[in-house]
């Protein structure tokens, strides 16, 4: 029987790392050292609570000793290793030494991307759907990114308060990874509720399940949907050339709104994994 330590887990830990990998979009050279420290520092707190998850999860106390001494299997040892690094990438950024930097960044990125591949292995044994092997991790991954492209995006449209020269088409990049992997999370779903009608022993939709993945549905896929266009909107060139720091400011408030329906809809889809044993 699963806890709602899961739902915390598998979306904090995917938070973390789609957030972190997603600092790609934005070029070292076009921001100062403090924005990538600020987002160090947030990544840091992220994971550094999804451990605690983790922890919680295997009946361990929350304790500095637990923290870093209790590997209990590879995926703890991924989870350890992540925080470290975000720690030591973090530091890099005081003292500047930027091949350090980019080393322990690309490092990062595969220790998040192997922890996420491997937090989706702990639980395909529940689901009931076929490909799930493969289907599962690939769900996980895209909400990664799915949460990162909010997340980091939101963090860097308020960048623009600091430096309000910067090129408007870098946070646009967000924007549209954003409509990319929430376009691929409406095929996984699609894709699973295919297979879900061709499956006969299956967890029946009752009310509270039915609200679950209407919260989903609406919320968490068409509400972000929706926000995407209005960002698009406030980006657009025309509304660039009225008033370039208005248009951000715009776009990064709904983007903050965004934050809020993709969470939503992301615990939802874990709440609705653990309890059906089907993506959704």
């Amino acid at each position: 029987m699963f806890s709602i330590l899961d739902v915390f887990y598998l979306v904090f830990s995917q938070l973390a790392v789609g957030g972190f990998v997603l600092l790609l979009l934005v070029p070292k050279a076009l921001v100062g050292a403090n924005f990538y420290r600020l987002m160090g520092s947030i990544y840091l707190l992220v994971s550094g609570l999804s451990r605690c998850a983790d922890l919680a999860l295997h009946r361990q106390p929350v304790t500095f000793l637990n923290f870093f001494g209790f590997w209990q299997n590879p995926e703890s040892v991924l989870v350890i290793s992540f925080v470290l690094i975000l720690f030591i990438y973090t530091l890099s950024w005081w003292f500047k030494v930027p091949l350090l930097t980019r080393l322990v960044f690309f490092g990062g990125v595969m220790c998040g991307a192997a922890w996420v591949v491997l937090s989706a292995q702990r639980y395909s044994e529940i689901v009931q759907f076929p490909g799930e092997m493969f289907l599962l991790p690939l769900q996980f991954l895209t909400a990664a990114v799915l949460l990162g492209a909010v997340h980091s995006g939101m963090w860097f449209g308020h960048w623009y308060l600091v430096t309000p020269d910067l090129p408007v088409s870098y946070l646009k990049r967000f924007n549209t990874v954003l409509l990319y992997t929430l376009s691929g999370m409406a095929l996984l779903l699609c894709l699973n509720i295919f297979f879900r009608q061709q499956s006969a022993d299956v967890v029946p939709f009752n009310l509270f399940y039915q609200i679950i993945f209407s919260m989903r549905l609406l919320i968490g896929i068409a509400g972000t949907l929706l926000l995407y266009f209005i960002t698009w909107d406030c980006l657009r060139p025309k509304s660039v050339a009225r008033d370039v720091l208005g248009a951000t400011r715009a776009a990064t408030g709904f983007l903050f709104i965004a934050i809020i329906t993709v969470f939503l809809g992301e615990f939802c889809s874990r709440f609705l994994l653990l309890e059906m044993r089907f993506i959704f």
